[in-house]
Order: structure tokens, then sequence, then C-alpha cells
């Protein structure tokens, strides 16, 4: 075994590996109301971890064809884990004053004036959360293109990822400058986008041995 090879092993390891931790955290900030030290500390995990996940993927890919698809696919998730991070940096800062300021406000004129900055101030977050959700979904349409004729992904995986990929865009840019699930729509793409990447983590892991055999 080459260097090359043994240095590709070690980074879809990593990647895949960090892909399904970040995906089990993904449910917990979303739905467990965590203190906020935990919030912030686990927000900077995720965004770290996922922004990792991309390069499984090139690594497992470009040993059996190498392509600038998937180099740039990487970057773009590594890109997404970076804004995701600063997206909730932003909003568990702000909130975070705001709830400060808050507990010392002595009229409600203050309270209504903290309220009034919190509806205009906050989802200046969202739009972190709209490039996040662009780059994760051009690297998904990327990573599609070229697993449809690769021997370790294939058709299925090519065209559920790039689907998943194209309402994700598609629908954001509907909603913006609010969000999908303001305007009603479902919240399926979250989970969607969440359970395509563990998949292709998990088989990320399951084809690493094959380079092992070459």
């Amino acid at each position: 075994m080459n260097t090359s090879t043994y240095l590709s092993q070690q980074w879809i390891r990593l990647g895949a590996i960090s892909g399904i931790i970040s995906f089990t955290l993904f449910p917990i900030l979303l739905f467990i109301d965590l203190p906020s030290y935990l919030q912030i500390a686990l927000a900077i995990l995720y965004g770290i971890l996922f922004s990792l996940s991309g390069f499984a993927i090139h690594h497992l890919m470009k040993c059996h064809k190498p392509s600038i698809l998937t180099q740039i696919g990487a970057l773009f998730v590594f890109i997404s884990g970076f804004l995701f991070n600063l997206m909730l940096t932003v909003q568990l800062t702000f909130r975070g004053y705001l709830e400060h300021f808050k507990s010392q406000v002595s009229s409600q004129e203050e309270m209504d004036l903290l309220n009034w900055i919190m509806k205009t101030v906050d989802p200046i977050h969202l739009a972190m959360q709209v490039s996040n959700d662009f780059f994760t979904g051009i690297a998904m349409i990327l990573f599609a293109i070229a697993m449809y004729s690769h021997h370790h992904f294939g058709k299925i995986w090519a065209l559920s990822g790039g689907l998943i990929a194209l309402v994700l865009i598609t629908v954001k840019c509907w909603a913006f400058p609010m969000t999908p699930y303001e305007l009603g729509f479902p919240f399926i793409l979250g989970p969607a986008l969440a359970l395509w990447f563990v998949a292709v983590s998990v088989q990320c892991l399951r084809k690493v041995k094959d380079l092992q055999l070459g």
C-alpha cells in the first residue's frame, strides 16, 4: 500500500466518523433545550465535524476516479460547516445579550423596544443559514454527479442526494427572506439531508476496506 492510499484511508475514516457524530448532535441541538454553554459547545463541535465529512467522500471516490467535482464538493462542505458555526455563534450571542438586557429593563417601553429589536435584528443569522444551505446543496449536487457512475455508490445514491439538494435550494429561494417553515413548508429537508450524509458516511466506512486490498 502506497503513502497516498494510506493517507486517503485516514481521511475517509476521520471524515466519515466525524459526519456520523455531527448528525448525531443535530437532533440534540434542534429539539433539546440546553444551557447556553452546552449549546455553543455542541454547535461549534457540529460545525467542525460536519466540515470534515466531505473529505471522506472525496478521498473514497478519487481512488477509483479522480474528479474536480468531489474536490469542490469537499471544499463546499468545509465552508458550509464554517458558516454553520458562524450562524449559531451569532444567534446565540445576540440572544444571550438580549436576555441579559431584558433582565435589567425597568419599564414596558424598554421591553417593547427590546422585543422590536429581537424581531428585526435576530433574523440576520438566517442569511448565514441560507448561505450554509446553498454551499451544502451545491456540494451534494457535485457529489451526486460523480456518484452516478461510481462503483462504490451508483444511481440511487446520486439521484437521492441530487433530488434532496435541488429541493433544498429551490425551497430556500422560494421562501427567501423567510424560512420555508415560516411559510408552512413541512420540516423534512433538514432530516432528509442529515440521513443522506449519515448513509454516505457509513458507506464510506464500509468501502474503505476495499482500498486495503488495492
